[in-house]
Order: structure tokens, then C-alpha cells, then sequence
């Protein structure tokens, strides 16, 4: 009856446990996804679409055999905190003239550099699957080639939605 009891009291707990960001974490994650920026006047109503972002591009990524660590917060000057994750992506949402912009920036943990930048002005929230879907197609891609030649050097573009820097 005891044990009973503790199943049912864990069960209950854990999507309160998954919705306050605690999933298990890997131990040994390829990369670190934070919550993105959301800025400008309509921030409010950005919150749920810059979130539905991130939650798909984790999804994706694990799909895909990438290993992912969420992490509360990240910025440019936060991002030792990804560690030991080698990677992390930072991003920030925006609507510029009744269209959300996304900009997701695939940075290296241990220089702050960053190697990949994807963005997409969506007329539509819904467009955010897709955009989410690609991303997570060319990181993995990207995170593949340097686990095959051990470097951080761009791998070519290949899309005007994706820029090397």
C-alpha cells in the first residue's frame, strides 16, 4: 500500500516536474538550449511562440541523436553556463512590421564564437514548426561534420536563411 501510495504522489508530480524545466538532463550533452530573448512591444504575446520554438527544436534534435541539455537561462555573456555542452544556441524573437522574426545563433561554448546564424521572418506563428525544423536539420548536420574532423571551421552554406560568420 505504501509503495502504492509513492507511485501515485511521483506520477502526479512529474509533469509539474517536466513544466518547471527539470527533465533529465544528459550527462554528457552535445548542446544547450535557454529560453529565447523575446523583445519589442508585442514580447507578451511572443512569450508562447518563442517557447513552441525551443520545445521543437529540442524535440527535433533529439530525434535526430543530438544530445540536449536545457538550461534556464544564456546570453553571449552567460554562456560558460552551457558547459559541458560544446555548443548552445541562443535566439531572440521580434515582430517588425506585423512579422515575427527569428534569429537563432549556433555558438561555441568555450569561445563565445558563433558559427551559424538562422533567421526567417514568419508572417504566421504556425510557420515556427517548420523554421524550428529546419534549424535543428542543419545543426545537426553541422554538429556531425565536426565530430567527423574535430574542428569548428563553417561547414558551407547552403540556403539564404542560413549565414556563416
Amino acid at each position: 500500500m505504501m509503495t502504492l501510495r509513492l507511485i501515485l504522489v511521483g506520477c502526479a508530480l512529474s509533469p509539474a516536474l517536466w513544466s518547471a524545466g527539470a527533465p533529465l538532463q544528459p550527462r554528457d550533452p552535445d548542446i544547450a538550449l535557454a529560453p529565447f530573448a523575446v523583445v519589442g512591444a508585442q514580447a507578451r504575446d511572443l512569450r508562447p511562440i518563442a517557447d513552441d520554438c525551443l520545445e521543437r527544436l529540442a524535440m527535433a534534435l533529439a530525434a535526430k541523436g543530438v544530445r540536449v541539455a536545457k538550461v534556464p537561462s544564456l546570453d553571449e555573456k552567460t554562456i560558460a553556463r552551457a558547459k559541458p555542452a560544446r555548443w548552445a544556441v541562443l535566439g531572440r524573437f521580434e515582430v517588425v512590421k506585423d512579422v515575427i522574426q527569428a534569429e537563432l545563433r549556433l555558438m561555441e561554448v568555450s569561445t563565445g564564437d558563433e558559427m551559424r546564424s538562422y533567421s526567417n521572418g514568419m508572417a504566421e506563428a504556425k510557420e515556427v514548426a517548420a523554421f524550428s525544423t529546419r534549424v535543428a536539420e542543419r545543426i545537426a548536420l553541422f554538429l556531425e561534420e565536426k565530430k567527423h574532423d574535430g574542428s569548428a571551421a563553417p561547414a558551407p552554406i547552403d540556403g539564404a536563411w542560413q549565414r556563416a560568420r
